[in-house]
């Protein structure tokens, strides 16, 4: 029977030193593929909402497509908001914000090696504790790759050779149960491009700016609606559901298709904040006169009109 218990203990030790891996809960697996030269993370976004005290797992999917054996790395940082159009999300790096989460998320394991069209399946425990405060936390998970090393660290490149490290970000967007603050407002509405007296032909779409004065996020989402000057609806765009992040103001292009358009037109926003059903709305008025179009025409109708005045006061018509 000792022999035996001696046996497993001496098996389990054994195992656990030389297929460490397999104690794990990751999934990988072979794909064909084309090489691409970079790696896909999946999925870029998680929502999540929980109670305090909770725990879920969630899976992250990272497939290599570069034509070679590469390393990986997976670390946490917090990431925030910001006002800019041009950058809706900033990551902090080591630094915590006053939403973190980069501590509670914790992967299945933190480094991993995969081959060309490898892809590995890891399981993501987002814990949170008893006196979580019922607000929103944002945080992210950082796959980064390891390139080859180089004789010398200290320096970017050496021989002619240059370490180039990529980094992708799933984001964690965690909202807690409970009376949050969920605050939001349009910002701007507006027409793409410079602001104009009339436009010579169909502007290229709008611009939204929403602002989140809550500590939760909010996912808006509507249409806008564009009517003529007889008030006939001409165009209706949706305006797909998008996050922001408390204490920020995010900004969304909506796209309208190329077109004939001429005189007067409204556009009205109408969008729901993404709580309570409440709606918010705004509209904008503009002119479109596409006078590359319009002078042509009227110098038609001009020299027509002259024509007939000379013909007419030049030349009598008598009946035989």
């Amino acid at each position: 029977m000792k022999k035996i218990f001696y046996i497993i203990i001496i098996s389990i030790i054994f195992g656990s030193i030389i297929t460490p891996e397999y104690l794990f809960a990751f999934e990988k697996s072979k794909i064909e593929m084309i090489p691409q030269n970079d790696f896909v993370v999946e999925p870029g976004k998680t929502e999540i909402l929980l109670n305090p005290g909770d725990n879920i797992v969630k899976n992250i999917t990272i497939t290599n497509r570069i034509d070679k054996a590469v390393k990986f790395r997976l670390s946490t940082e917090d990431f925030i908001g910001t006002n800019d159009p041009k950058q809706p999300v900033v990551l902090l790096g080591d630094n915590h914000s006053p939403y973190s989460l980069k501590d509670l998320i914790i992967p299945e394991i933190e480094e991993f090696t995969l081959e060309f069209g490898e892809k590995i399946v890891i399981p993501v425990t987002i814990s949170i504790p008893k006196n979580a405060e019922p607000r929103g936390y944002y945080g992210a998970l950082i796959i980064s790759n390891d390139p080859d090393k180089l004789d010398n660290e200290n320096s970017l490149e050496v021989q002619g050779k240059t370490r180039i490290i990529s980094r992708i970000g799933s984001l964690f967007l965690l909202k807690i149960n409970g009376e949050g603050k969920e605050e939001g407002s349009i910002e701007d509405f507006k027409l793409l491009g410079p602001t104009q007296l009339f436009y010579s032909k169909r502007p290229t779409g709008f611009e939204i700016a929403f602002k989140n004065n809550g500590n939760v996020h909010l996912v808006p989402y509507g249409t806008i609606k564009i009517k003529n000057m007889f008030g006939q609806t001409v165009d209706t765009l949706p305006v797909d559901a998008y996050f922001v992040l408390p204490d920020s103001i995010r900004y969304r292009e909506i796209n309208w298709s190329n077109g004939f358009s001429v005189g007067r037109y409204t556009a009205n926003l109408s969008l729901n904040k993404g709580y309570n059903e409440e709606y918010t709305e705004d509209k904008i008025v503009f002119w479109v006169i596409p006078w590359k179009i319009l002078i042509p025409i009227f110098a038609g109708i001009i020299l027509i009109v002259l024509f007939l005045y000379y013909f007419f006061t030049r030349f009598e018509l008598k009946k035989k």
